[in-house]
């Protein structure tokens, strides 16, 4: 009964992950069910762990946590400046204080990229733990299929004119797989009890759920997706027929080498139909959508990367300025590249073949339940040419998918493991019963054996638990702050979760006030009374930086505050917010006003450069923006309007009467 809870937990934090919106909230959620149920698997008496502890292997203990290892490291300060990324000096000279120099450019998003790991971790450590047993394995298995179906159709239920979820293609591939599985486990079912005075009812709903499964994953794929995904989803679905044929006919030796052929032939010219674009890195070459910024992002990887979840982060330097242009999104194995480094790529992509090739020697070396091994030999080839197409695969709900079902690969690849640790969980039992016997180093050496994996999973959920915590107490905190305050904390400690910065929203919402106030003719409100409220939330700001200095809002909002006490540190928090935002039109109003409120800046001649390039912008490209040249007319210095007034000139001279018209209008009053 507690592994059924244990089982539907962790399914409907899955189903959570794919149905909200991927959020902070979202990610503590399934963080806490998944704590919760390791908790529960590692302390509740189980045969299970032995089990486990025959699929844990040492070697593949350390290939698992290697990977948050390297995202913990990144987050940690390094012995040698060289090793650290750059933009940490580049800030620390630019606050005017020490900082330490990092691998990654944003702690923030590192942390929750090794949160979001390790909960996929424990999915697939609890899905292994819960499968072992063939009745909950087959239960597990036609409980994703339903979660994938539906998944997939709601994803296809979308209008055309809607942007479609970042996982969906991914949900809808391993919803294939999935179906061609439950099929192929139910043909084999019928088969079996189809014999002279056997009757099997039970397998033809499967079978038929199986079908229209198909049918709906594969139309959204074929409708809604590129080709790539298609390829993926009959490739991955090869090996499992490719299984199912050489146990069906009991193909020998030269038999299943034929198959195997087959395959590499199929899957040959399955490579070859997928679209390429040539002259470009290969990370991003089956991308059909615009990766115009990740290529440039790419050409500036450095060898450890950049930081777990630092690409969306980074994305905002290197784009270009495109109004209406839906924002780029880069592969996951571009982002792999930029978070993690090449070698990190490089080391996934054979893992992934190493399991491919375990897990189909696996199926063909177990009793009825082959189809289990061979779902995830299928999975294994499919994901790598995902991870190239689009970025659907590093989405929470769509990676917790993939945990679920290599943890039911896995938990049912080796034969009898669950029959085993029954038999021995019993014997335990009995002798336990019998009353203490005297201490041998073989029971010593079998309590270890069976004792370690229950440890493994409570350190697991003792993790999840302290990041849950960690990112719901901020939450909780920030209520009572202020608003101001709040947005910029939430910022740092979601960056991939905001579409807009707290600055963004607040100059939006100054220039809708100027809107309705020139409308209504009333008075426009001064710059100096907007700016009234930013010194008291400059530690929150600066609080802000030292955890990723790449905000180009915060530091924008962090010059505003220093504009009335230091011109120097306004030029060079002004000078931080252009690089590290410098095509962002969002920013571009209340940077100005800035800029050219400061003589410090308005006499460098790189500032002048930068300021004649955003006010290039507004005029040429910016139409809905122009009023804000009239606010930073306004509030500029006397060296900043004249300025300003040259560049008017050049680009739009007719503008310029338009600008001085209402300071002409108040001189007659």
């Amino acid at each position: 009964m507690i592994i059924r809870l244990v089982m539907l937990a962790e399914l409907g934090a899955i189903t959570a992950a794919l149905t909200l919106p991927e959020s902070l909230q979202s990610l503590g959620l399934a963080s806490f069910i998944l704590a919760t149920a390791a908790f529960v698997v590692a302390i509740f008496p189980s045969s299970a762990p032995l089990g486990l502890a025959k699929l844990l292997r040492p070697n593949l203990v350390v290939v698992l946590a290697a990977p948050a290892l390297w995202m913990a490291l990144q987050a940690v300060p390094m012995p040698v400046d060289t090793l650290g990324n750059p933009i940490w000096a580049t800030a620390s000279a630019a606050l005017n204080e020490p900082l330490s120099e990092m691998i990654t450019v944003d702690i923030g998003a590192t942390m929750l990229s090794l949160a979001q790991y390790c909960a996929v971790l424990a999915a697939a450590f609890v899905t292994a733990v819960v499968t072992l047993d063939r009745y909950r394995a087959a239960q597990v298995l036609h409980i994703l299929l339903s979660v994938t179906t539906i998944a997939t159709a709601m994803w296809f239920g979308k209008e055309a004119r809607a942007v479609a979820g970042p996982d969906g293609s991914t949900v809808a591939v391993l919803g294939v797989l999935l179906a061609c599985a439950t099929a192929i486990r139910a043909v084999d079912q019928l088969r079996r009890h189809g014999r002279p005075g056997k009757v099997a009812p039970a397998p033809l709903p499967a079978l038929s759920a199986a079908i229209i499964a198909m049918i709906v994953c594969m139309t959204a794929l074929l409708i809604r997706t590129n080709s790539a995904a298609v390829i993926a989803a009959l490739l991955g679905s090869g090996a499992l027929v490719s299984v199912f044929s050489i146990r069906r006919w009991y193909l020998g030796l030269w038999g299943t080498a034929g198959v195997l052929a087959t395959a590499a032939i199929l899957f040959i010219a399955g490579a070859t139909v997928i679209p390429f674009r040539t002259n470009t890195d290969v990370t991003i070459a089956l991308s059909t959508s615009s990766q115009i910024a990740t290529e440039r992002m790419l050409q500036d990887v450095r060898p450890a990367g950049s930081g777990a979840g630092a690409s969306t982060v980074l994305l905002p330097l290197y784009r270009d300025v495109d109004i209406g242009a839906p924002r780029e999104r880069s592969t996951a194995a571009a982002a792999i590249v930029i978070d993690m480094g090449w070698a990190f790529l490089c080391g996934l992509v054979v893992i992934a073949m190493l399991s491919a090739c375990i897990l189909f020697r696996r199926s063909l070396s177990r009793g009825h339940d082959y189809v289990y091994p061979a779902l995830g030999a299928g999975a294994s080839i499919a994901l790598p040419i995902l991870a190239f197409s689009d970025h659907g695969i590093l989405g929470l709900g769509a990676s917790l998918l993939v945990a679920a079902l290599f943890g039911l690969a896995f938990g049912q690849s080796v034969p009898g493991v669950g029959r085993e640790a029954l038999i021995v969980g019993s014997k335990e039992a009995s002798d336990w019963m019998a009353g203490p016997v005297p201490a041998s180093r073989p029971r010593l050496v079998l309590a270890l054996v069976t004792i370690w994996p229950r440890v493994a999973l409570m350190v697991l959920g003792i993790v999840l638990i302290m990041q849950t915590i960690w990112m719901v107490l901020p939450t909780w905190y920030l209520a009572g702050q202020s608003s101001l305050s709040a947005a910029v904390s939430a910022a740092a400690a979601w960056p991939n979760g905001i579409s807009k910065p707290v600055s963004v929203a607040a100059a939006r919402e100054d220039f809708r006030i100027q809107g309705e106030s020139r409308s209504r003719g009333e008075p426009v409100l001064a710059v100096d009374e907007q700016k009234a409220k930013l010194p008291a939330a400059s530690s929150s700001l600066v609080r802000s930086l030292r955890s990723s200095p790449l905000h180009g809002d915060i530091w924008l909002m962090l010059a505003a505050s220093k504009q009335n006490s230091s011109q120097s540190s306004t030029a060079a928090m002004l000078k931080m917010s252009y690089y590290t935002a410098p095509n962002d039109l969002d920013l571009l109003p209340l940077r100005l006003s800035v800029a050219l409120a400061t003589d410090a800046v308005v006499r460098e001649l790189e500032f002048r450069d930068l300021i004649k390039r955003d006010v290039s912008l507004v005029v040429t490209r910016g139409s809905a923006i122009r009023p804000a040249l009239v606010t930073a007319y306004r509030s500029a210095s006397t060296e900043g309007k004249i300025y300003l007034e040259s560049l008017i000139s050049e680009l739009d001279p007719t503008y310029l009467d338009n600008m001085r018209a209402p300071r002409s209008r108040q001189g007659s009053r």
